[in-house]
């Protein structure tokens, strides 16, 4: 999020919170996924597909830094790709 939030922002995010979070935690990451979709795709539409390629490969190509094989990444993520812990989003 850019910038501090204004206490309007804050509020608007609980009141939804608070209707949102008594719902299955499958509706609430696919509503997780729209909501960051939208805020990408909104940033995405600024520029030509080439460009956002470009900027993608740029950002993100030949960042890994470490001497894993793909399949020890593999196994570390899968290894790591639960959590028990819920998500709080308290003080939102």
């Amino acid at each position: 999020m850019a910038g501090t939030m204004t206490n309007i922002e804050n509020n608007t995010i609980r009141m939804y919170w608070n209707a949102l979070r008594s719902m299955s935690k499958n509706i609430r990451l696919g509503l997780a996924v729209k909501l960051t979709n939208s805020v990408l795709e909104e940033e995405r539409k600024e520029m030509s597909d080439e460009a956002y390629t470009e900027e993608m490969l740029n950002k993100f190509f030949g960042k890994w830094e470490g001497n894993e094989t793909a399949e020890e990444l593999m196994g570390i993520i899968k290894q790591n790709s639960s959590s028990s812990e819920p998500i709080s989003f308290e003080g939102v």
